[in-house]
């Protein structure tokens, strides 16, 4: 028998009856790391089935301990708290159905790609960047390849760029950047 499968809620997230929500929250992460399917520390510990209802239990605590009202309740029939205990002083939500959200508009679409004429150099992809007013600080910025590099792209000076490997990642970066930041301008 698995030490988690056995004590009260507490026990199986291994805190304190006195833990904040955010220590509930962590240990609740931390044990379904533990018990999961690919935990390295239980492998030769648990087969499959143990592992399972491990993570059901530890899902099963969090549901209460999360919970305000669930919590006091369990609490109480625990002997954590008093049966005349305060209860929380969150609302508690209202019995019935609960009220339809309507989902926000969907996204505007986003523009047909353009593609340059071949051949493209250095002098095309900065027209192309500057008609779209994005900055080469802010492509750096955003695709973390240096100012510098962009600058020997846009200049056409290959013999200060890096290998073709990592020429064709800056120019991937350099395109989807481009394309971000002009979509946050809402340049077309």
């Amino acid at each position: 028998m698995v030490a988690v499968l056995a004590g009260n809620h507490y026990d199986v997230l291994g805190i304190d009856p006195r833990a904040t929500p955010e220590q509930v929250e962590r240990a609740y992460r931390f044990c379904l790391e533990m018990y999961g399917d690919a935990s390295v520390a239980l492998y030769s510990l648990l087969d499959p089935e143990e592992q399972r209802r491990a993570r059901s239990r530890v899902q099963e605590a969090y549901e209460v301990l999360r919970d305000p009202f669930r919590r006091h309740d369990y609490d109480v029939s625990q002997g954590f708290a008093r049966p005349g205990a305060p209860m929380p002083s969150l609302p508690r939500p209202a019995a019935g159905p609960v009220p339809v959200r309507t989902p926000p508009p969907p996204p505007p679409p986003l523009p047909a790609p353009q593609v340059l004429e071949p051949p493209v150099d250095g002098a095309a992809l900065r027209r192309f960047r500057e008609g779209r007013g994005v900055s080469l600080k802010e492509i750096a910025a955003r695709s973390k390849v240096g100012v510098r590099y962009l600058e020997y792209i846009e200049a056409d000076r290959h013999a200060l760029l890096p290998a073709a490997v990592y020429l064709r990642g800056f120019l991937q970066e350099y395109a989807r950047a481009t394309a971000y930041m002009s979509r946050v301008k809402r340049v077309p």
